[in-house]
Parts: C-alpha cells; structure tokens; sequence
C-alpha cells in the first residue's frame, strides 16, 4: 500500500490523499489511518479489497484536518484529532458515526487514553488562534485587505488588535492575544466515562511559558498514561512534565540536555512508551535521531539508544522496543527511472521502523557513546589548516532548491536529466525547457562547477542545510503527506 499515489488512486478512489500521522490498530490485519487534509480516518483491512471511511466534515464542522488517534476497543470508540478545527471528534465505530465533539485547544497533537479509558489526553502545540480580518473579500483583495502587516510580535497590537487603514475603509485587526493563554502549549484532559458526553475536565500548561527564558512555547508534542501518572514531552524545551493523574497537577520537569552542551535546545522529545518493569521512560530524541532513556524513578536521563532518522514514535511489546523513525534514511539517490505517473515523488520520501530488544542497563553506556560520536558531540581533533592560497569558500543555496531540481531539463547541461526537473510549468520556452527560463540562461551563461543530486524538501533547503529542524509538528506533517 502506498499512499498519495497514482497506483492508490486505482486502488483507493480518486479522492484518496494519503495518510497523517494517526494509527490504531483493530487487530493483526486492520488498522484506521487519519488521512490529514482529506478530513477523513479510513480502515484498512488486509482482507478486504476496498477501504472504509469516515468523514469528519459534517454539520458546523468543515476543512477538517485528521492527526492522531487513540482506540478504545472494548468500547468500540475512536477518537480522532481535527487540528484544524481544534477538536477531538468521537467516532462510534459500529455506526461510523461522529456522536461527540469536544473543544480541546490551539493545534490539537497528540492523544493517549488513560488505563482505564475514562480520560483522555490531549496535547496543544499552537500558541494562537488566528482570525480572519474583517470585511476581507478574497475577489477584491487589494483593496479589502492590508498591504502592510497588521502589527509584530510581541506588541500591545499583537494583543489586543488594532485598527489599520485599507483602500475601502479603515477595519478592526484582531489581536491574537495571550500567548500563554491555557489552549496554548499545553495538555488538555477530558473526561470520556461517557463517551456521547465528552467533556474538558481542565488544562494543565507544560514546560517553559513564553517570554520567561522561552523561545516560542514548550510545544507538547507526546503524551503517555499510566494508571497514576501522565508524561508529556516538551520538543521546544527539551524537558519532560510529570502530572498526576489523580489530581492533574504538575508534579516534576525532567530536563533532556546533552553533557556539555546544556544550554542548547534541539534534542526534539516527541513519542513516547514506559516499560513498567524496568520503570524506564523512552522518548523519541527526533532531533538528534536516537531514544532517551529516563530513570523515572530518579527523574533524570540516563542512557541514549540509536535509531533511524528524526524518530518520532516509540512503543513496547513486552521486552521489544519499536521506533517509527518518519524520515527514515534519507531520500537516496533520485534517479528514480519509474514508469511517467508513477510514485516517484512520493517514494523518494519513506520513513523506517527500528526494532530491537530493550537493552540491559550494562549496554547504555556503550549505546549512548555511540549517539554522541554520531552526532558530533565528542570533542574533536582541530580540523587540519585551510590549503594556502585558498581564503574563502562560498556556498551558494538557490532557494532550497538543488542543481538537478532547477536545471534537470537542460539537456546539453551536466544534470541533462529532465525526468530530475521539479515541478515543471508550462511556459513559452522551446520544447526542453523548464518553469525557470532566467535560471537556464545563467546556466548557458556561466560555468557550474558543481550539480548536487538531492531532491527538495519543499521550500526548506536552507533549514536542511544546518540539519534544523522546523517543529516536530511541521516535520510529522510533511513527512506524513500533509500540509
């Protein structure tokens, strides 16, 4: 199965778009997957020749963006995050029937139900909730809408609003007021014991708030419940928050840093498992590609195991550990001489799945050396002196866009590969000729010493040139299909 692709297109329907980030699994040959920006979560049974889905824009509810999911199988209940309406919608599986919907807060995430199923949690990446500018008229949009931003941020504007001018009239900008409003960067709990009466018991704000030694919110990106107590990862803290799960106060942090580097953030704690047994807390370390290993017991890391490129789930099955890595090991080579109307654009982005028997404590002093010599956090020899006469290197990123993506159709040039050519446009130039005629005359200009052959990841070339990393909610979502 392969999703966003022609051969699915045949399979699935011409209105099938591909998957998110949500799975549940009904047993060992079915599985409901959120489809992301379809706003539809469809079942896939290994047995059956077509999938079933259910359609979340219903009533009030439109442009429904489906994230995660949380099963409760005894119930038959699924509940399903709507980031885009900022809710979790609850799904009776026997009717395929949306039955409840409850208000959770800003970008819904993240969903763990509790041992007992009569609370779930939530968690809150966003910090606003953005409005629509009033008297806007997308048909006249020039002259409704502003020419100028409206205000910065952080600002008395950013607040509370402000009046601005446009051609037709001066208009009331809303403001996106407190960024630290309850909605915002934290875990929403909500009680399900009656699943058709869903209903917000409290919020509970996690990590560093902003504007005190914070940059841009905690972003609660995983959750896991035990039977007396909720972990929640902070990926724009790089901490863990402990609550109580009878009482739903906070009731530690568990910082994740890097000996010798404490003061940097970047580690990206997103998915999470406990092993109650050995009483070890594993998060999915997406930013430095490797599991954190956390005493809970005594509240503090201590061990890192390998995985594959930015993980972002984990789970147990007893003593075997599973780690979704959504990147993988890269795009590889993308030369990829596939039929025309084939999944290429889809295949250069697949993700991986590291399985492996949880260690004994005796072997995480060996892993963990290993994750920081791959990362480079060991200290190192001084590279050696630049060669004399050479006093500069310049490099050059076209936009995030490599040498094959730009120039893949001219076909007297060392890339000569148009089938490399990103997103070709129609344009007036001769048969051969790309989306970007000023680019081909630089090239029949000057000489390029260098093609690089890497596919393009979006608009992002830049933050992948420094190996940054843009949210852990921006990332799942891209490399999932979505956004």
């Amino acid at each position: 199965m392969v999703a966003r692709s022609y051969d699915a297109q045949e399979a699935f329907g011409q209105d099938w778009r591909g998957l998110c980030m949500g799975l549940a699994y009904v047993n060992d040959h079915a599985v409901w997957a959120s489809e992301g920006n379809s706003g539809r979560v469809s079942l896939f049974d290994w047995s059956a020749a077509r999938r079933r889905s259910i359609d979340l824009n219903q009533g009030e509810f439109k442009d429904s963006y489906t994230g995660d999911l949380a099963l409760d199988a005894e119930r038959n209940i699924l509940y399903v995050v709507d980031q885009a309406n900022f809710r979790v919608a609850v799904v009776d599986l026997k009717t395929r029937a949306v039955i409840a919907s409850v208000r959770v807060g800003r970008l819904p995430f993240a969903l763990a139900l509790s041992p007992d199923r009569n609370t779930l949690y939530v968690t809150n990446v966003g910090t606003f909730e953005y409005k629509m500018i009033p008297k806007v008229d997308p048909a006249q949009a020039r002259s409704t809408g502003l020419s100028f931003p409206g205000f910065g941020f952080p600002s008395a504007e950013a607040l509370a609003g402000v009046e601005r001018p446009t051609e037709k009239g001066n208009v009331q900008v809303p403001g996106l007021g407190d960024p630290n409003a309850r909605e915002s960067n934290s875990l929403c709990v909500v009680d399900v014991s009656s699943p058709t009466a869903a209903k917000v018991k409290t919020f509970i704000r996690t990590g560093v708030p902003i504007g005190r030694n914070g940059e841009g919110g905690s972003s609660p990106s995983g959750v896991v419940a035990t039977a007396d107590r909720v972990f929640i990862s902070n990926s724009g803290n790089d901490s863990i928050t402990v609550i109580d799960a009878k009482s739903n106060a906070v009731t530690g942090e568990i910082p994740i840093r890097i000996p010798g580097l404490e003061s940097l953030r970047g580690v990206l704690p997103v998915g999470m498992a406990y092993h109650e047994k050995a009483g070890w807390l594993l998060v999915a370390e997406a930013g430095i590609n490797a599991i954190a290993v956390i005493d809970v017991k005594a509240g503090h890391v201590i061990g890192h195991l390998p995985a594959g490129w930015f993980p972002t789930r984990v789970a147990l099955d007893g003593d075997t550990v599973f780690v979704a890595n959504a990147k993988g090991n890269g795009t590889g080579p993308n030369g990829y001489s596939g039929e025309t109307g084939s999944v290429y654009l889809n295949r250069v982005r697949q993700g991986s799945l590291s399985i492996y028997p949880l260690p004994a404590a005796g072997d995480l002093a060996n892993n963990t050396a290993f994750v920081m010599e791959a990362n480079g956090f060991t200290p190192r020899q001084a590279p050696p002196p630049m060669p004399e006469g050479i006093r500069h290197v310049i490099l050059i990123v076209k936009g995030g866009r490599a040498y094959d993506e730009v120039l893949g159709d001219e076909i007297e040039s060392p890339a000569g590969r148009p089938r490399l050519r990103g997103r070709p446009q129609k344009t007036s130039q001769p048969e051969g000729r790309g989306g970007d005629p000023e680019s081909s005359r630089h090239r029949r200009n000057m000489e390029l010493q260098r093609q690089f052959l890497r596919r393009f990841r979006h608009e992002r070339g830049r933050p992948s040139l420094v190996g940054r990393s843009l949210s852990e909610c921006v990332d799942r979502d891209l490399a999932d299909g979505g956004v």
